[in-house]
């Protein structure tokens, strides 16, 4: 009986030990595990939506896929969709919402056609609204409209070249002379006699802000004349110039001018090839013309020109004296619309 008993327990105690060992999967291996299927997966998703974007493309739409598909996904396989395409009718080729493809071409040209009968005012205001209200702000020259501009430059110039016919002194000779808009000058010169010199730069100084004498260079005469500063500018009419230059009338525009010139014997070149900057709804043609006039034919153009209608500007004119002549460079500007 004992005997039977050990060798039942001996029995049990194999069991115990040969049974087999656990086995344990680590995280990372996990995870490794995760990312293949997820990247199987996606691969798979992947050719599945080329290879039904290639089907679309080829055999198009089906019937029960037909308008699900947004428009920018079909164009870009390729693939056509019978609801999205223009159709035919009685008025006309119609768009997928309904709207006749002729409509819109006759709006589209009313629409230009009223672009073109657009007054300054309206242009002004397409621009910028709030300077059509905001007038008490636009009291410097950087702030003007460019019609405005125009206007001011008209009188600017005019006004100092006739300041400087009736202020100068018969004994004084100018080298260079420079007004440039809105109205900053530079002269330079000799008199022949002091005096000379002193009126003439204490009538420049009457009516000028910001006026300077530079010091002169020891082997310059007691006489020399050299003077810069901002003009001031009298009663300007800002509205003298109303209406933007409209393209097919930009040759008579110039033409006007030159026969202006022509009258007083100014003569007038380089309107041939003006340079172009494009604003949007309207274009400023600069031209940089010269003259060989003498002082008081460009005068009295200048009184002409001021007086005129001309819808034209001027940004500089530079007077040098070249051996016995003047030589005169004008940068005149014009603001045009189609």
């Amino acid at each position: 009986m004992i005997h039977l008993n050990l060798i039942d327990a001996a029995e049990r105690l194999s069991t115990v030990e040969t049974v087999s060992p656990v086995h344990v999967t680590s995280v990372a291996e996990l995870n490794k595990r995760g990312r293949k299927k997820a990247m199987t997966f996606a691969v798979a998703a992947l050719f599945a939506v080329v290879g039904f974007s290639c089907f679309l493309s080829v055999n198009g739409v089906p019937d029960p896929l037909q308008g699900l598909f947004p428009a920018a996904y079909l164009d870009l396989i390729g693939a056509e969709d019978p609801t999205l395409t223009e159709v035919r009718s009685q008025t006309g080729l119609r768009t997928s919402a309904g709207g006749s493809l002729e409509a819109m071409a006759a709006n589209a040209a009313a629409y230009a056609r009223q672009r073109e009968s657009m007054t300054a005012k309206q242009i002004v205001g397409e621009i910028n609204p709030k300077a059509l209200y905001d007038n008490k702000k636009r009291t410097d020259y950087n702030s003007y409209l460019p019609l405005e501009k125009v206007s001011y430059q008209k009188a600017s110039f005019g006004q100092f070249i006739a300041f400087l016919n009736t202020a100068t002194p018969d004994d004084i000779g100018f080298s260079d002379c420079i007004y440039k808009a809105p109205n900053f000058f530079y002269v330079r010169g000799v008199a022949v006699k002091p005096p000379s010199q002193r009126a003439f730069l204490d009538r420049m100084k009457a009516v000028s802000s910001n006026f300077k004498t530079p010091s002169l260079p020891e082997n310059a005469p007691a006489t020399d004349i050299t003077a810069y500063g901002q003009y001031n500018v009298n009663n300007v009419k800002l509205n003298t110039v109303t209406q933007f230059v409209p393209s097919a009338e930009v040759a008579n525009e110039v033409k006007n001018l030159k026969t202006m010139a022509s009258s007083v014997k100014v003569q007038l070149a380089g309107f041939e090839k003006p340079v172009i900057e494009d604003f949007g709804v309207y274009k400023r043609y600069t031209f940089n013309v010269t003259s060989g006039a003498d002082f008081s034919d460009l005068q009295a153009f200048f009184a002409a020109y001021t007086a005129s209608a001309a819808r034209v500007g001027i940004q500089q004119i530079e007077m040098k004296y070249a051996k016995k002549d003047i030589q005169s460079s004008m940068r005149f500007e014009m603001y045009v619309v189609p």
